[in-house]
């Protein structure tokens, strides 16, 4: 009765085991942040992200594949500003999603997509504290193995004109 039992286990386990071993984030769409993972000197100019005018601002941001690599997350520290992000394609909407937290209170909620070619997460639209309807977006822009472009941009007109509020030059270690 026992070896009828294993035979019956065998037959049911080895053709799971021939199954795609990959993973459910395998796909194309679940690599499209890629580029950003690793370790990264950041620098930006003064008047920018809290830096005072005339200093360079500088950061370490860590970028790791978490969690069965489903979930690319952030580690932004320097600079007496700290946060973290976890970013994650969902294939149901067909766009990446990613929260924001720091050490300030913050909490931002992003939605990504490429568009033109260009990564871009977004913000819903808000009302800033002059009751205007803003937009806030991060792209990466002039991507190669070891540098990219990070910018934080703001728009008032839905999204028509962006207006640079941080510019971080990222440098891979």
């Amino acid at each position: 009765m026992h070896f009828l039992a294993l035979v019956a286990l065998t037959c049911i386990a080895f053709p799971a085991l021939s199954q795609d071993t990959e993973g459910p984030c395998s796909s194309s769409e679940f690599r499209q942040l890629d580029f950003w993972v690793g370790e990264w000197e950041l620098s930006w100019p003064g008047g920018q992200g809290g830096t005072p005018e005339g200093q360079t601002g500088e950061s370490v941001n860590t970028i790791t594949r978490e969690l069965g690599s489903c979930v690319i997350h952030e580690s932004f520290n320097g600079d007496g500003f700290n946060g973290q992000s976890v970013s994650i394609y969902d294939a149901r909407s067909e766009e990446w999603k990613q929260t924001w937290v720091d050490d300030q209170g913050g909490y931002i909620s992003f939605t990504g997509v490429i568009d033109d070619g260009v990564m871009q997460f977004r913000t819903a639209a808000f009302s800033d504290a002059q009751g205007n309807q803003r937009i806030n977006r991060m792209i990466w822009e002039d991507i190669t193995r070891a540098r990219l472009t990070w910018r934080w941009q703001s728009s008032t007109d839905d999204g028509e004109t962006w207006s640079d509020l941080w510019v971080i030059a990222y440098t891979r270690r």
